[in-house]
This record gives C-alpha cells, sequence and structure tokens, in this order.
C-alpha cells in the first residue's frame, strides 16, 4: 500500500492538555448606578462566591440590574480573591442547593 504525500508529510500533532478546572473566588462586585430618583448616581457593593474564569454570578448580577426600568448602569469593577484553605469564610451565608 503506498501512502500519499500528505500523510508522508503529515505533521504531527501534540496532544494539549485542557485544563477545565473551575476555581470558586470570593467576588466582590462594585456598581455604579443612576435612577430617576438620584440622578447624581450611587453606588451598590455585592459580596459573593463565584466561578473563575467565567463569573457567571458577576454576569447575571448586572443583567438583573439593567432589567430593572428605573435604573441605569453606569460602569462595573470587580475583583475576586481566591479561596484557599486559610480564607476566613466567616462573614458569607453559605447555601447549598
Amino acid at each position: 500500500m503506498i501512502l500519499g504525500l500528505n500523510e508522508l508529510f503529515k505533521k504531527k500533532e501534540k496532544k494539549k492538555e485542557v485544563d477545565n478546572s473551575i476555581d470558586f473566588v470570593i467576588t466582590e462586585l462594585e456598581v455604579r448606578l443612576r435612577s430617576y430618583d438620584n440622578p447624581f448616581g450611587c453606588f451598590a457593593s455585592f459580596i459573593f462566591v463565584d466561578e473563575k474564569p467565567a463569573f457567571p454570578r458577576v454576569r447575571r448580577t448586572l443583567h438583573e440590574l439593567n432589567k430593572h426600568p428605573d435604573a441605569f448602569v453606569l460602569g462595573h469593577t470587580y475583583s475576586y480573591k481566591d479561596i484557599t484553605s486559610k480564607t476566613d469564610l466567616s462573614g458569607l451565608e453559605i447555601i447549598k442547593h
């Protein structure tokens, strides 16, 4: 059996290891809001456990705030802190689903 040229010169593909790990982190989300009642704006701060790197809870929270007809999200920032065995979780209310 004769191999074609493509078969002979085909590069060997290196197996890439995909890191599908999800890390849970303590996330602090600060949102700048404006409403009809308060044209100067205000800040809202939320602290919760989220998943890194996708941060789905940050996205859901911003989506829910944008659905409110009387409030306008002007901007937001978030930061996170990795959860380790030494992390103090006493200030957070943990709910199992």
